[in-house]
């Protein structure tokens, strides 16, 4: 029996407006469904952002021309060209170029082994710690403790530091320093602007001219250039002695090697380098050890924590969204109106949930652009990719979607309801024994 009074017009436009309701709802919920979809394509792709350098733009860290990169979540690719000197061109090197780190390890145990290295583990220090210069035996007993990894490295280390202060110039220190770019092929300019950090040394039979920093220079023995091999250890033997890789000239500027810019894309040799294309794609490093922070000039522990953050959070949105499907397909098995603002409530942690996946991502772009230029180098333009646009489009179609399944959450009892089964479905339950 009936317990509405409403007439067969009232009742159709009811039963119209609860079907069109319906239509509005279920659109939402293959929208959820697909949205989920694109959601996964979007945090798969590694085209959030991008950074391109035009022609090229010169990155002192790696020695290469910078073009272009894109990233995502999970994946950077990084695209540059690297100047090769041609073997018969005469050009002026720094000296981090000919150091090759893959060797180093090897080339540390066999000096190890070296004669004259065992002649200097014997010299007498007791005359080097009670004199004010930097003295010949310091230079060997330091260099011989590092190759053979000795404990009293450091302590020498240390010495040398400390009778270092009055030997650099003051302003080599300063960090707001000119930089010179140089152009590594024109060795008149180099020697004017250079002066004493240009060396002449042997390399593989052939003498060439090399930029030194003032502090190396100081910790190296006399008769280094004629130790076969020593001049690939001169990187990573600066790094321990904690000595920075900055060329610095007697005014203070800080000298930049910068090959000539790289030729149009049908040539590959000029200026006396050959330019090879150069790709590098890496996954994004959620736990770096503190060696690999240090190694790594695109990341430091602030882009860490933005990268853990962007992860954790779309993946909290998979499964947030994959609920939020599944309990808006429930709503059209039981019509009550709960269930439609549970799945609201749902839709509107998902739309939450992927915005700060966007906002994460946006704030770390800021941060790159402020704080580590070899990710955005100078005069590099920016721009968002397609999978960034994908994402907002998921934001935005889960608000709508919350928007629309509360708006229909409405109670719709008695006469305001389609029909008395739906009438009954939204009436309140008494819960008790």
């Amino acid at each position: 029996m009936s317990t509405t009074s409403l007439g067969q017009e009232e009742r159709k436009q009811k039963l119209d407006e609860y079907i069109f309701q319906r239509r509005v709802l279920l659109g939402c919920t293959a929208a959820i469904g697909v949205g989920l979809i694109v959601w996964i394509v979007a945090i798969s792709t590694d085209h959030w952002f991008m950074v391109t350098g035009g022609k090229g733009i010169f990155v002192p860290e790696t020695r290469r021309f910078f073009l272009s990169s894109h990233s995502g979540i999970w994946k950077v690719c990084r695209y540059a060209i690297t100047p090769v000197v041609l073997s018969n061109v005469s050009v002026v090197r720094n000296f981090s170029i000919i150091s090759h780190p893959a060797r180093v390890p090897n080339l540390v145990a066999e000096f190890s082994k070296k004669p004259f290295v065992q002649e200097f583990l014997k010299y007498d220090t007791e005359e080097m710690q009670n004199s004010t210069e930097i003295s010949e035996t310091l230079k060997k007993v330091l260099f011989a403790t590092w190759v053979t990894n000795d404990k009293d490295f450091t302590t020498y280390r240390d010495t040398f530091h400390q009778k270092l202060q009055e030997k650099v110039v003051k302003n080599s220190n300063d960090k707001h320093r000119k930089i010179v770019l140089v152009n590594p092929t024109d060795m008149k300019a180099v020697k004017e602007i250079a002066g004493g950090s240009l060396v002449s040394i042997m390399f593989n039979n052939t003498n060439i001219n090399v930029l030194l920093p003032e502090s190396l220079k100081l910790a190296l023995f006399e008769g280094w250039q004629e130790k076969e091999n020593l001049v690939f250890l001169l990187g990573a033997y600066a790094k321990a002695l904690h000595i920075s890789p900055s060329i610095v000239n007697e005014e203070g500027n800080e000298i930049i090697i910068r090959p000539p810019v790289p030729p149009k894309k049908s040539k590959s040799v000029a200026n006396g380098y050959e330019y090879r294309p150069y790709k590098h794609c890496k996954w994004c490093q959620m736990f770096p050890s503190d060696q690999e922070i240090d190694a790594d000039p695109s990341i430091d522990d602030a882009i860490i924590d933005y990268n853990r953050s962007e992860a954790s959070f779309a993946i909290i949105t998979v499964m947030v969204m994959a609920m939020g499907f599944v309990f808006s397909i429930y709503t059209f098995m039981n019509p009550r109106y709960m269930f439609k603002r549970l799945a609201g409530g749902i839709h509107f942690i998902s739309a939450c949930t992927s915005f700060v996946v966007v906002q994460v991502l946006a704030a770390a772009v800021e941060y790159e652009k402020k704080y580590l230029s070899f990710n955005f180098p100078k005069g590099s333009d920016f721009s968002f990719g397609y999978g960034f646009i994908l994402a907002y489009m998921v934001v935005v179609t889960n608000f709508l979607c919350f928007i629309l399944f509360m708006w229909y959450s409405r109670k719709r009892k008695g006469d305001k309801a389609a029909t008395e089964e739906l009438g009954m479905a939204d009436e309140d339950i008494a819960i008790g024994r």
